[in-house]
C-alpha cells in the first residue's frame, strides 16, 4: 500500500516540476513585469515542493531497503609483505 502512495507522490512531483518549468520558461518567453513575477514566486515555489516530494520518496526508498543503516566496519588492510629495504632498492 505505502508503496503505490510513494508512486503517486513521484509522479506529482514530477507534474509539480514540469509546471514549474513552463512557467520560468514562459518568464524566459514574456518579458513583461507579471511573467517574471509569477515565475520568480509561484514557479520558485512549486519547485521547491516538487523536490521536497522527490526528497521524501527517496528517503522513504531508502528506508525501506534498509540502505540507511550503517555498513559494517572493513577490515584493515593486510600488512605489506616486503621489507622497506628491499622497496626502496626496487624504486632505484
Amino acid at each position: 500500500m505505502r508503496s503505490r502512495q510513494y508512486d503517486r507522490w513521484l509522479r506529482t512531483a514530477c507534474v509539480v516540476a514540469l509546471v514549474a518549468l513552463g512557467l520560468i520558461v514562459w518568464s524566459l518567453v514574456d518579458s513583461r513585469a507579471i511573467a517574471v513575477v509569477v515565475a520568480m514566486s509561484v514557479g520558485q515555489a512549486l519547485g521547491t515542493l516538487s523536490l521536497a516530494l522527490y526528497l521524501v520518496v527517496v528517503v522513504a526508498d531508502l528506508r525501506r531497503h534498509r540502505i540507511s543503516e550503517p555498513l559494517a566496519p572493513s577490515e584493515p588492510p593486510p600488512a605489506p609483505t616486503t621489507s622497506p629495504e628491499q622497496r626502496a632498492a626496487s624504486r632505484g
